[in-house]
C-alpha cells in the first residue's frame, strides 16, 4: 500500500470516526428525549392505576354489587307482596320476608365485596408489576444506543490507527536500502579492515 493510499485510508477512518461520534451524540440526545417521554408516559400510567384503594375499580365494583343486591331484594319482596295481595293473604308476612332477604343480601354483599377486594389487590399487584418492569426499559434503550455508536466509532478508530501504523512503500524501500548499505559497509570493513 502506498503512502497516499495509507493516508487516504487514515483520513477515511478519521472522517468516519468523526461521523460516528456526531451520530452518537445526536442519537444519544434524541434517545434522551425519547426516554424522557417514555418516563413521563410511564409516570402517567402509574398515577392512573385504577386498582388503588378507593379507585375506579373498587368504586365501580362496590356500586354494582350493592345495586344488584338491593335490586334483587326489592324485586323479590315486590313479587311476594304482589302475590299476597292477589291471593288475599296478609302482606305483613311478605314484608318480613322482604326484610329477611335484604338482611341476607347485606351479608352476601360483605362476602362479595371481600372477594372484589381480593381481585382489586391482585389487579393492583399485576398493574404495579407492569410499571416496575417498564421502568427498566429506558436504561436498556440508553445503553443500547450508546453501545452501538461506541462500537461503530471504535471500529472506525481502529481502521484509522491501523492505517497510520502501516509503513509506506517508501518507508519499506528506505529500510531495505538502509539495511543493504549497512551490510555493504560491514562487508567493506571486513574486507579492508
Amino acid at each position: 500500500m502506498s503512502r497516499s493510499q495509507e493516508t487516504q485510508a487514515f483520513n477515511t477512518g478519521q472522517a468516519q470516526n468523526q461521523g460516528y461520534y456526531s451520530n452518537s451524540q445526536n442519537s444519544y440526545s434524541q434517545a434522551q428525549t425519547d426516554v424522557g417521554d417514555y418516563e413521563n408516559q410511564l409516570a402517567a400510567y402509574k398515577a392512573g392505576n385504577p386498582y388503588v384503594q378507593g379507585g375506579q375499580f373498587q368504586t365501580a365494583t362496590n356500586q354494582q354489587l350493592a345495586n344488584t343486591n338491593d335490586a334483587a331484594a326489592r324485586s323479590a319482596g315486590a313479587a311476594l307482596q304482589g302475590q299476597a295481595l292477589r291471593t288475599g293473604q296478609n302482606t305483613a308476612g311478605s314484608i318480613a320476608a322482604t326484610e329477611n332477604m335484604q338482611q341476607q343480601n347485606t351479608r352476601n354483599l360483605g362476602a362479595e365485596e371481600a372477594d372484589a377486594t381480593q381481585q382489586r389487590i391482585a389487579g393492583q399487584a399485576g398493574y404495579n408489576q407492569n410499571v416496575l418492569n417498564a421502568t427498566a426499559v429506558p436504561e436498556q434503550m440508553e445503553a443500547s444506543l450508546s453501545g452501538q455508536q461506541a462500537n461503530a466509532a471504535g471500529g472506525a478508530l481502529g481502521t484509522e490507527q491501523k492505517a497510520g501504523e502501516t509503513p509506506s512503500w517508501m518507508d519499506e524501500l528506505g529500510a531495505g536500502l538502509a539495511g543493504s548499505v549497512g551490510q555493504l559497509g560491514s562487508a567493506a570493513i571486513k574486507t579492508f579492515g
